[in-house]
């Protein structure tokens, strides 16, 4: 109980200084407690290593599960052309053994290309470093291009280069630059192709489709539908009494089939008959009844469901839901809440949840035993739900074209109420930077820069898009995009220029214009580089306020502990084997600031700089940088937290994809008999 009623104290300790630690004001003898938190430990190393080689695997394994598909759809048609004589069994052959080694992996690069070590090759692989850097975290880029490349490749470019470009959101960072993009290119598709609201249920946008197939996919949010629907779906598929069939015609057949067997004679009614003759059967009309109030029992648990569990929902496709909201109300500001929810709706639940419910076998939302499929019952029975929910969503009542569902509309406005709650609480989110916790800063502070993998064919492609359409996605002609593409010049022809065409590569990612931190011009960096020259003092001194740390002298063993400090970073730094190494992180590491005088020195010269730009006051004891230590210290635990769900999150999707190739090498089965 003692041991006990000590770790209560302990942690309660620990939650009381966190919570003086997110105050306004956090002093410094707070900051002191979490300090330790903004060292780099072995352990984050090892986190940001096996995050980093996960991912390749999974983008990898994504690409090749990918092509597998390709393979196996290109054999099957092969097949039924052997079949009606139309193919030689060579090709067949010839096709199979191409898939057997696309499933073996056997790719062998034919030269290294832009890995080779010459000026020429490094240059260029530079080049390209700043341009999908640019790319990537510059959306404006890629969704201009997107509406203004042809239409017939805008949807196969974005389903692969671009998502490419983003390691298919393999990670919170580029799940929220990928987000970036779907934000922008939905803005431009509103702005350039919707011309009424109604458009976005009646066509077919291009953004939409992509977004919903993402986050429906295997690299999406897919256990989210999984658990959300997956559980009402299956109870549905199980129960084998339950027949949705509300059809006059089909109910009217079934009748008079089950008459006949009870008394053992054809029946004298006519069997083809008009929905109108049926429906003046009585019993037509109660087996109707009687299996609408159990549809609508049944389509009430799963409304339920949808609207009850709201932030269940990947944020991704709630912050799209509230993006298209925005921008329709931005467009169109004289069309009603009603009008444009209808619309937010569309999205949620007729594009990404409906087809779920018709056919949940083609989303991996429920399990099926190898070699079983849904029967025709359960496809009708989820169709008819799926039906009734669509109604209920978008508001359409069934008129006299359908008056034997008419006892439904009364449900279908109540549900409708429901729904527009619903569509108005998921398309309502936190800002996707307060959500992520990324700024201007967070690129440069990362453990390891950025990397995508990607074949030279798709660079190429990307480059020549870019130049062809090169007006038409720069704002001016100082646009950094203009620099980067005449420093990369035309699109090499030289294959030894580009390596194996087909063969994709990790391509780290470089900012041409990094923040230079040296700089004492650029404002922002010198604030944030005096904030890491201000933790390594209180690291090493402490004091009642941080004015009186600058004031006071340091003792010999703090002065000790300095110098050895120092002498471990210059040897790391020195350590670097080239110049970009060196210049590829913030250089918060100053080699003249060899003391702790030096030290304090060099934060009193940045203070007064940060004084005259009013962005510190030396009579409250400089809090606005105190405070920016303490959002940083709350944002690297966050960091951390973030890490290890970006951890779990794709050894789950490791899991899913395996299956799936699972479910290919069966379909492949046949490889070995040809």
């Amino acid at each position: 109980h003692i041991i006990r009623i000590q770790a209560w104290v302990r942690g309660y300790q620990i939650r009381k200084n966190y919570l003086q630690l997110t105050q306004d004001k956090p002093s410094v003898q707070v900051l002191y407690k979490f300090l330790y938190l903004l060292d780099q430990s072995a352990v984050d190393h090892a986190e940001e290593a096996e995050l980093r080689k996960h991912k390749a695997s999974i983008v990898k394994e994504i690409r090749h599960n990918q092509q597998l598909e390709k393979e196996i759809n290109e054999m099957d048609i092969k097949i039924g052309l052997l079949v009606k004589n139309r193919l030689t069994l060579q090709d067949v052959v010839t096709a199979s053994k191409k898939l057997k080694k696309a499933k073996g992996g056997e790719m062998v690069p034919k030269n290294r290309g832009l890995k080779e070590l010459s000026k020429e090759s490094r240059e260029m692989l530079e080049s390209y470093q700043h341009l999908f850097y640019l790319l990537q975290t510059n959306p404006k880029y890629l969704a201009k291009l997107l509406f203004t490349m042809p239409q017939n490749n805008c949807t196969k470019f974005m389903e692969s280069v671009v998502l490419t470009i983003y390691n298919y959101g393999t990670n919170s960072r580029e799940e929220c630059l990928l987000l970036r993009l779907f934000e922008n290119a939905l803005k431009e598709e509103v702005q350039r192709k919707v011309d009424k609201v109604q458009d976005i249920s009646t066509g077919s946008p291009t953004v939409i489709k992509i977004v919903v197939g993402y986050y429906r996919g295997t690299q999406g949010n897919q256990n989210s539908l999984k658990s959300l629907l997956g559980p009402l779906i299956e109870q549905v598929m199980e129960d084998s009494d339950l027949n949705m069939n509300i059809h006059p015609l089909e109910v009217y057949k079934a009748w008079i089939s089950k008459t006949e067997m009870e008394t053992g004679e054809p029946s004298k009614l006519p069997y083809d008959v008009t929905p109108e003759q049926a429906l003046k059967h009585k019993e037509v009309t109660d087996e109707i009844e009687n299996t609408i109030k159990k549809l609508v029992k049944i389509i009430k648990s799963f409304q339920e469901k949808i609207i009850g569990t709201v932030d269940q929902m990947p944020y991704g496709i709630r912050y799209m839901a509230m993006c298209l909201r925005k921008n329709l109300k931005e467009k169109f500001p004289d069309s009603s809440e009603e009008e444009i929810l209808k619309a937010v709706g569309n999205l949620l639940y007729y594009r990404y949840m409906n087809p779920v419910i018709t056919a949940p076998d083609s989303f991996e939302v429920i399990d099926l035993a190898a070699g079983s499929n849904m029967n025709n019952v359960q496809r009708r029975n989820l169709g008819s739900i799926a039906k009734i929910l669509q109604h209920a969503a978008s508001f359409k009542i069934f008129d006299s074209d359908a008056r034997y569902l008419a006892s439904l509309n009364s449900f279908i406005k109540t549900a409708y109420i429901k729904f527009m709650e619903f569509f108005d609480a998921a398309s309502t989110i936190t800002d996707i930077d307060e959500h992520f916790n990324m700024d201007e800063f967070s690129d440069v502070t990362m453990l390891n820069k950025p990397m995508i993998f990607i074949s030279p064919n798709e660079i190429s492609s990307t480059h020549q898009l870019l130049l062809d359409h090169q007006k038409q996605v720069t704002d001016s002609d100082d646009d950094p995009m203009n620099e980067v593409l005449a420093a990369l010049g035309p699109v090499p022809e030289d294959e030894a220029m580009l390596g194996d065409k087909s063969t994709e590569f990790g391509l780290v990612l470089t900012n041409k214009w990094e923040l230079n931190m040296s700089d004492e011009s650029n404002i922002q960096a010198l604030f944030s580089k005096t904030k890491y020259l201000i933790v390594d003092l209180l690291k090493i001194q402490r004091g009642e306020t941080f004015t009186a740390i600058l004031h006071s002298a340091a003792n010999t063993q703090q002065q000790e502990l300095y110098k050895a400090i120092h002498s471990r970073r210059l040897a790391a730094e020195n350590e670097k084997s080239s110049e970009e190494e060196k210049n590829s992180k913030m250089a918060l590491f100053d080699p003249n600031d060899t003391t702790i005088e030096k030290l304090k020195e060099h934060i009193l010269k940045n203070l007064q700089i940060l004084e005259q730009h009013k962005l510190v006051t030396p009579t409250e004891d400089y809090q606005e940088i105190l405070t920016s230590i303490a959002k940083d210290i709350c944002n690297q635990r966050k960091y951390r937290q973030r890490r290890k769900q970006d951890l779990k999150k794709i050894g789950e999707t490791v899991e899913r994809m395996n299956k799936k190739e699972k479910s290919t090498d069966c379909d492949s089965a046949l490889i070995p008999l040809l």
